[in-house]
C-alpha cells in the first residue's frame, strides 16, 4: 500500500492587502463575433480561490472581502483568455459587457494531425507523453507535440504513465501499464477542447496526479461551442484522409442539451510502408440542468481503428531500404497484406452528476469500458522465420562470422535482400499445403471488462483556504489468449510448444482450427482503491498546498489452460 505525500511552497514576497466587507465584482461575458451569451465561461480573481461560472445568459458575480489592485482572469474553450485589471476601493464593481475573441489557433491547428493521435504506432516503444502535449497550449510543448512527436519526444524523459488522464474527472489510464488508452477517443477532436491542464506536481482540483502532470477533459455540451461544424483533413502521415461533423443544441431554455459527432480516418498505408488505417469514431452526450447548480450528463463513446503496424529496423536495413521500410508485409494476389495488424474497439459509457456552489462542488460519477483489443502476428512452427530481415539473411552475418568474413556470401544476400525485401506470402500458402500448419497467422488479444466509481469535491472555506478530495474505486476483469486467425491453406494447427515438445492445453484438443484458442489462456481480476485529499492556501501573492494520497490495489491471474511444461501427472499423493 504505497503512501504519498507532496508538499510544495511557492514564495514570491506579500502585498499589503486590507481586509474588509464584502464587495460584489459582476458582469457579462459575450462573444466578439455573434455577441451571444457564454455559458459556464470560468471568472476567477488571480492569485485567490474566488472564482465562479457563468450563468445560461453569461452573467457572474464574485464577492471579495479584500481591497487593492487585482487581475480578472475570463477563460472559455475555444476563446482566448482575457485578463482585466480591476482595483477594490470600499465599493461593488459592475463591469458591464466584457467580450472574448474566438482562439483562431484552434482553427488552425484543426487541418493538422494532432498528437492524440501519436499513440496509434507501435505500442509500448512510442507511448510517450500525448496527453500531456495536447493539453496545453504552451508554445514549447505544442512545437515539441507537432514537430518531434514521431521522434518518440519525452518531457523531461517521462513516460505517459507518470501522468493522469481524466474524462469528467473519471480517471482514464489503464490497469495494466497505468497509460491512458487514446484510441479509445481518437478522431473525436471537436468534443475532447474542453480540457484542464496541470503541470508537474501543481495542485489539481480533480486528482492527485502524477509529475507529468494531470489532464481533464470535461464532455458537457454546454461547455462547448453550440451549432454545426464540418471538417475535413489530409495528410501523409498516419492516415491519408479524415472527415468528421459534430451537432452542439447548445443549453437550452429546458435544462437540456445534447453533442453528437462523428468521424472517419483512413489510408491505403501512411508515411511507411504497407501500414494500412481505418478507423471510425461516434460520440453521444446529454446533459439535463436541474438549476443552476445541478446537472447529470451521460457520454458515450465508441471508436473503432484498425492499422497495420511498422517495425524498427536496425541501421543496417536502413542503408538498404531507407527510412520507410517495413518488413511486416507483402504483396498477395496483387494486394498489400500486413501481417502485423492491431485491432481497437473499447466503447466507453459514463454517467456523471456535477453539483455546483458557491463555496462547494461536488463531481460523481461511474464509468463502464468493454471492448477487445486485439494485435496480429506470424507465428512460424518447424519452419524458416518469415521475416526478410532476420539476421540470419542480411550481408552482416556473413562479414561477422566467427570463422572469418565471406564477402561472396555476403553480396549474394545483398542481392537477395534488395530482389525481395517483403514478406513472401506465396511461399508462406505452400510450406502451408499439408495438413498440418507450418505458419499460422493468429492474434493476441485482450478482451477487458472496466467499472470505475469516482467521486471529487472543492470546499471553499474561505477567499484563502480550499480542500479538495477523491475517491475511486477500480474494477477490471481481462481475458488474454490467442486466437487463430488464418491456418493459409493448412487443415489444423498442432498445439505443442516446438522448443520444449510438450502441450501446451493438456486436457484440449492438440489440433487446433481456425477461430480456436490456443497457445495461451488466462484471465487476470484486478480492483484499485485510490484516495486524496488536498490543503490549499493562498495569500495575496505567495501559496502553498499539502496533499496526500492512498492507493490499494490487488491481483489474481487464473489460467484456464494446463500447460504440460507445468503438469506433472507421475506422482500422486492421497490422504486418507
Amino acid at each position: 500500500m504505497p503512501f504519498i505525500l507532496a508538499v510544495l511552497l511557492l514564495a514570491f514576497g506579500c502585498s499589503e492587502l486590507k481586509a474588509q466587507e464584502t464587495y460584489v465584482i459582476k458582469g457579462k461575458v459575450l462573444d466578439d463575433l455573434s455577441k451571444s451569451p457564454l455559458t459556464n465561461a470560468i471568472v476567477a480573481i488571480e492569485g485567490t480561490n474566488v472564482s465562479s461560472n457563468t450563468s445560461v445568459v453569461g452573467i457572474f458575480e464574485l464577492s471579495l472581502r479584500l481591497q487593492g489592485d487585482f487581475i480578472l482572469n475570463i477563460s472559455i474553450a475555444d476563446f482566448n483568455t482575457k485578463r482585466i485589471p480591476i482595483s477594490m476601493e470600499d465599493q461593488s464593481l459592475d463591469l458591464g459587457s466584457i467580450y472574448l475573441e474566438r482562439d483562431i489557433s484552434v482553427e488552425q491547428t484543426d487541418n493538422l494531425i494532432t498528437l492524440t493521435d501519436s499513440e496509434l504506432f507501435d505500442d509500448e516503444v512510442s507511448s510517450n507523453s500525448s496527453g500531456l502535449l495536447q493539453a496545453t497550449r504552451d508554445v514549447f510543448l505544442n512545437r515539441a507535440a507537432f514537430d518531434f512527436g514521431q521522434a518518440f519526444f519525452r518531457v523531461r524523459g517521462y513516460d505517459s504513465q507518470n501522468g493522469r488522464l481524466s474524462i469528467n474527472g473519471i480517471p482514464m489510464n489503464k490497469m495494466f501499464d497505468g497509460r491512458p488508452q487514446w484510441n479509445n477517443w481518437g478522431g473525436l477532436n471537436d468534443v475532447i477542447r474542453n480540457q484542464q491542464f496541470t503541470n508537474g506536481l501543481e495542485a489539481s482540483d480533480f486528482t492527485f496526479g502524477g509529475i507529468l502532470g494531470n489532464t481533464n477533459i470535461d464532455t458537457r455540451p454546454s461547455g462547448l461551442r453550440s451549432g454545426t461544424r464540418l471538417s475535413s483533413s489530409v495528410s501523409n502521415r498516419t492516415y491519408a484522409g479524415r472527415l468528421m461533423t459534430t451537432y452542439n443544441s447548445g443549453l437550452q431554455k429546458n435544462g437540456i442539451a445534447y453533442i453528437l459527432s462523428g468521424s472517419r480516418r483512413w489510408a491505403k498505408q501512411g508515411y511507411i510502408d504497407g501500414t494500412l488505417y481505418d478507423a471510425f469514431s461516434l460520440f453521444g452526450a446529454l446533459e439535463y440542468r436541474f438549476n443552476e447548480q445541478n446537472s447529470i450528463n451521460f457520454t458515450g463513446i465508441l471508436a473503432s481503428n484498425r492499422r497495420g503496424r511498422s517495425s524498427a529496423i536496425t541501421q543496417e536495413v536502413f542503408e538498404l531500404a531507407g527510412n520507410k521500410y517495413n518488413p511486416y508485409w507483402g504483396e498477395q494476389n496483387g494486394k498489400i497484406r500486413n501481417s502485423r495488424e492491431r485491432k481497437i474497439a473499447e466503447p466507453i459509457l459514463m454517467l456523471n452528476h456535477f453539483h455546483e456552489s458557491e463555496n462547494f462542488s461536488l463531481n460523481t460519477g461511474v464509468a463502464y469500458q468493454f471492448g477487445i483489443n486485439a494485435r496480429s502476428r506470424l507465428g512460424y512452427y518447424n519452419a524458416p522465420n518469415p521475416d526478410p530481415t532476420y539476421y540470419r539473411y542480411l550481408p552482416s552475418f556473413y562479414i561477422n562470422s566467427p570463422i572469418g568474413a565471406n564477402f561472396i556470401s555476403a553480396n549474394l544476400a545483398r542481392e537477395g535482400f534488395l530482389e525481395n525485401p517483403q514478406m513472401n506470402w506465396d511461399k508462406i500458402y505452400s510450406a502451408n499445403s499439408l495438413e498440418k500448419a507450418a505458419y499460422v497467422l493468429y492474434d493476441d488479444t485482450a478482451e477487458d471488462v472496466q467499472l470505475t466509481l469516482n467521486s471529487v469535491g472543492n470546499i471553499s472555506i474561505d477567499d484563502k483556504l480550499q480542500v479538495d478530495f477523491g475517491l475511486t474505486y477500480k474494477q477490471t476483469s481481462s481475458k488474454n489468449y490467442a486466437k487463430i486467425h488464418d491456418l493459409m491453406g493448412a487443415d489444423f494447427h498442432e498445439d505443442i510448444d516446438p522448443f520444449s515438445n510438450t502441450l501446451n492445453e493438456v486436457d484440449g484438443n492438440v489440433q487446433k482450427r481456425e477461430d480456436d484458442i490456443f497457445n495461451y489462456n488466462y484471465i487476470i481480476d484486478a480492483s484499485r482503491f485510490d484516495a486524496f485529499a488536498q490543503f490549499r492556501y493562498d495569500q495575496g501573492n505567495w501559496n502553498a498546498f499539502l496533499s496526500g494520497s492512498f492507493s490499494n490495489t490487488n491481483y489474481q491471474r487464473n489460467g484456464l489452460f494446463q500447460n504440460e511444461r507445468f503438469f506433472d501427472n507421475s506422482v500422486f499423493l492421497i490422504i486418507l
